[in-house]
């Protein structure tokens, strides 16, 4: 779709192709040099050679390439891959940063730590976190454009990305960072790295080293970032300004209804309201309506908002290598790291409104308040009297903000072992391992959560006061209570496997030696979930099942073989096919076949077809049985509350036609409704066809070209709508409605199933150009980008195909919960200079505008709320300086011209309102880095 309002984004798109003409340094200068090249294992391929020769595309970061970007993450660094539509975590949770190739989602990703599996965090169990890899160990990260099935077996159907540590490293180092934002507030991130080790492998014929990561990211609240959250851009989105002239619902002190006879009047009032809403707490937490005739508190919507969660990561690697015979190479690779995510929620909140169990969602119960109480309006107490409360029972919907706001704690565990042996025998390299590794994570309460039927005793037995303060008493009460410290969730997953590779050369062609490798792996998964039924008592921000222990295992055997055919010097032939058994859903095959032919010594042509699939992940088919759940955002019910809008919450009104179902607008209107989600054993395996076909050149010495086009088909792919997608289209998404006959809601359906299919293809290209001057230095210019021509969705197969290429709509699967964007041009530029032991880099990441998330498939542009997110555009410096052979020390600005981040109506509803896809909201910061060689 085009859009007059954007003739700048082609443009830009042209002077960015145009300006850079050029990548593959590294590739030029090893086809430029004398001496013969080492032949290493590439990702993609199990058999031997020089990376440059390859047909497949493969891109490879050095180390030093990503410290002079200033990333100094492995966050940094995932969601820097132009190729990847990857997020750092912003929510709570303890899964960590995921890598989405191609928009096809994290659990279509495979990721590698030295070409063998990493175990799948533990929350989701589909995706690996590259958070548990530390960044000083690493030496250089190779990204495979391509599907890999025919090597690899399953998830490998967008790409992979294999992590390359050291091969070993003697001496000591100390790396020190701090990112510092020049906005106050939170979002510090300090970060420490130990890199030690000895002996020389070619000396000694041994090595042993260590490498320790630790980093901290501060909590950032949205309350000190206020140019995110301006009320008139709020209002331009679709959504309604904070305003007191509302009725309130929860608040601090509580709002109530008046009962007679069991049964909810038209009198709300609040005690306090007319001296503001302040009660005697010790901080300002709601504010007195202005609307006409109410006499209620409104919630402070500023206070809890969280931009940026506190999180921290720990790593250690541990590597020792030992030569033995020949050409023999034993490693013990050992990797241990834990991390925490913590979240803050708003105060947990009781009453009507919100449900008073887990295990029946659609419960509502009012929290009572009666005279017996001394709590009550003109009681003992000390709360005001009110008018027209003369010892009525009152319902009550209260936030507990004295108690603090609302903490998660989400903390992950991963421990691996690999035990490595490769050299040759008999005439065959081989390569046999073994790899076992285990994640596990837990969720807590850390503060402000309490046992619900405790607060609904507390209200009725007069000890809490609803209204103010707590007494002693009350205080007691509530630590009594108190459910902080409690774990209510955890899952583990497990992996045990061995492998084994055999490569030689068997005859010899016109072009070199045929070279024929066979393999085979054999490994066992499991992950088990543990939700407590401590979870049945705290209904507030639960997810899961309440005394559900949900678990599977399969075991998967898989034999493979490739073939390397120079069938001339300048056209080379590699085949590769693999076969896997899986224990629960039976056997796969999958081929792929490259071809590569050097035209020129400045050209090369390659191409690549392959099939892949993904099995579905153990949570998919043996997680909890199917549930009803509140959903995760507050809607309207489109039949009994119908609006303008269904995508905006609190836009529809109740629906006269059901008026004899008497039922409650807070319930049908801006609330939480009925969900249908859970595991389901009967989904069978994606499968794939991948096409790729590309072009490298050398147009001047120094200068490297390439373009790469790419064309992934899936069927059967497993997926769920999420409640974006279905709001956003409820006449399209009518069938997943399930209601009783009386025309309520009985659930809507969101659980995973096998859909229908997949279509993407776009071109990817790199260039990178160097010019080495004798006096000045060397100046260079680099560039990473892909173009998407297409990304098409089918919810049924055999149904319309729907193109999502820059506006909302991709399916959301596995553990991803909301819509992928798929952008049309995602580039990263690259300008840099090095002179003696300076160097600096000048660095543009750029994404092309899209179409918001609530914009109506029918509106059109110039229509109410039909929202744009222009192109953006984030720049980066960085400079160091080797002050000797033992101290470097950086700087670096990321966000160099601090650009606000795009705001964006996806959570509108949260009040959290910048595009959490393309943009930080922490500002401009400043980068410092020091590193001291011993």
């Amino acid at each position: 779709m085009k859009h007059a309002n954007h003739p700048a984004t082609p443009r830009l798109a042209l002077s960015t192709f145009t300006l850079a003409v050029l990548t593959l340094m590294h590739q030029a200068q090893a086809q430029q040099a004398d001496t013969p090249m080492e032949k290493v294992t590439v990702t993609g391929s199990s058999i031997k050679r020089i990376a440059t020769e390859s047909a497949l595309p493969l891109t490879v970061y050095k180390a030093e390439e990503l410290q002079a970007q200033g990333l100094t993450t492995m966050s940094e660094v995932a969601t820097s891959l132009v190729t990847a539509s990857t997020n750092e975590p912003v929510g709570g949770g303890s899964s960590g940063t995921m890598i989405n190739m191609r928009g096809l989602n994290t659990n279509r990703t495979l990721v590698l730590l030295n070409g063998r599996r990493l175990p799948n965090e533990a929350s989701g169990a589909s995706s690996v976190n590259v958070d548990v890899i530390p960044m000083s160990a690493i030496e250089r990260v190779e990204v495979l454009r391509d599907g890999a099935s025919s090597i690899y077996g399953t998830d490998a159907i967008a790409g992979v990305v294999n992590f390359i540590t050291r091969r070993g490293y003697d001496g000591v180092k100390l790396t020190g960072s701090y990112v510092d934002p020049e906005r106050h507030g939170g979002g510090q991130q300090p970060r420490l790295a130990i890199l030690a080790g000895k002996g020389d492998l070619q000396k000694d014929g041994w090595n042993v080293y260590a490498a320790f990561d630790t980093q901290r990211r501060y909590s950032l609240m949205q309350k000190d970032r206020p140019n995110i959250w301006n009320p008139d851009a709020i209002v331009a989105l679709g959504g309604t300004a904070f305003t007191t002239n509302t009725s309130g619902s929860s608040s601090a002190p509580a709002n109530f209804t008046v009962y007679n006879n069991g049964k909810a009047t038209s009198t709300t009032g609040n005690p306090y309201w007319s001296s503001g809403c302040a009660s005697n707490y010790d901080a300002r937490y709601s504010l007195a309506s202005t609307r006409a005739k109410n006499t209620t508190c409104i919630l402070d919507p500023t206070l809890y908002p969280q931009l940026l969660p506190d999180a921290m990561q720990t790593t250690l690697l541990t590597k020792a290598s030992l030569r033995h015979g020949q050409d023999g190479l034993l490693t013990v690779e050992m990797l241990n790291t834990e991390s925490y995510i913590d979240a803050t929620l708003p105060p947990q909140i009781v009453g009507a409104q919100t449900a008073y169990s887990v295990l029946t969602p659609t419960l509502r119960k009012p929290l009572f308040i009666t005279n017996s109480s001394k709590w009550y309006p003109g009681g003992t107490g000390g709360v005001p009297t009110v008018a027209g409360v003369t010892g009525q029972d009152l319902a009550l919907t209260w936030s507990l903000d004295e108690a603090g706001a609302a903490v998660t704690d989400g903390r992950q565990r991963t421990n691996r072992i690999v035990v490595n042996d490769e050299g040759v025998v008999a005439g065959w390299d081989y390569r046999v391992g073994l790899n076992v590794s285990q994640s596990r994570a837990t969720v807590s309460w850390k503060n402000g959560f309490f046992s619900t039927p405790g607060l609904y005793q507390g209200v009725a037995n007069g000890v809490l006061n609803p209204f103010g303060k707590q007494d002693a008493d009350g205080m007691a009460y509530l630590d009594s209570i108190s459910m902080d410290g409690q774990t209510y969730r955890s899952g583990r997953v497990r992996f045990y496997g061995t492998d084994f590779n055999l490569s030689r050369s068997v005859s010899d062609l016109s072009g070199g030696p045929l070279t024929l490798a066979v393999g085979g792996d054999l490994h066992r998964d499991t992950w088990n979930s543990d939700v407590g039924m401590n979870a049945e008592e705290v209904v507030y921000k639960v997810s899961g099942n309440p005394g559900t222990h949900p678990s599977g295992g399969r075991t998967v055997g898989a034999l493979y073989a490739e073939i390397d055919a120079p069938i001339t010097k300048s056209l080379d032939l590699t085949a590769a096919v693999r076969a896997d058994h899986f224990s629960d859903f039976g056997n796969t095959v999958n081929p792929k076949i490259s071809l590569r032919w050097e035209a020129s010594k400045k050209i090369m042509l390659r191409t690549t077809a392959s099939t892949g699939f993904r099995a579905p992940t153990l949570p998919e088919l043996y997680g909890a049985a199917r549930q009803l759940v509140p959903s995760t955002h507050r809607w309207d019910d489109p039949l009994l509350c119908p609006g303008p809008t269904p995508s905006v919450a609190a836009t529809g009104t109740p629906n006269p036609a059901y008026a004899n179902l008497g039922l409650d607008p807070a319930t049908v209107c801006n609330t939480q409704l009925t969900t249908l989600t859970g595991a389901n054993p009967d989904l069978q395996p994606e499968k794939s066809k991948t096409f790729t076909a590309g072009i490298v050149f050398e147009p001047v010495k120094n200068a490297v070209v390439s373009f790469d086009f790419w064309d992934v088909r899936m069927k059967g792919t497993i997926a769920q709508m999420t409640e974006d997608t279905i709001f956003s289209n409820v006449q399209k998404y009518a069938n997943l409605f399930v209601r009783n006959p009386d025309g309520t809601l009985r659930y809507i359906d969101v659980s995973r199933m096998n859909l229908g299919g997949l279509h993407t293809q776009g071109i990817d290209t790199t260039f990178s150009y160097t010019v080495p001057t004798a006096r000045l230095g060397k100046f260079g210019i680099a560039l990473d980008g892909t173009y998407v021509r297409k990304y098409e969705t089918q919810s049924d197969s055999g149904g319309a195909w729907v193109d999502a290429v820059g506006q909302p709509g991709a399916l959301a699967t596995g553990s991803t919960s909301a819509n992928t964007y798929v952008f049309r041009w995602k580039s990263n530029l690259r300008l840099s200079w090095s002179y003696r032991g300076f160097g600096t880099q000048l660095t543009q990441q750029y994404t092309s505008h899209y179409i918001d998330t609530n914009a109506l498939p029918s509106q059109q542009p110039g229509q109410p709320y039909y929202h744009v997110i222009s192109s953006y555009k984030l720049y980066n410096l960085s400079t160091h300086y080797k002050f000797s052979k033992h101290l470097t020390v950086s700087f670096g600005i990321n966000n160099l011209f601090d650009v606000d981040p795009p705001l964006s109506n996806q959570r509108i509803s949260s009040r959290v309102v910048f595009a959490q896809n393309v943009a930080k909201p922490i500002g401009r910061t400043w980068l410092t880095r020091a590193e001291y060689t011993f």
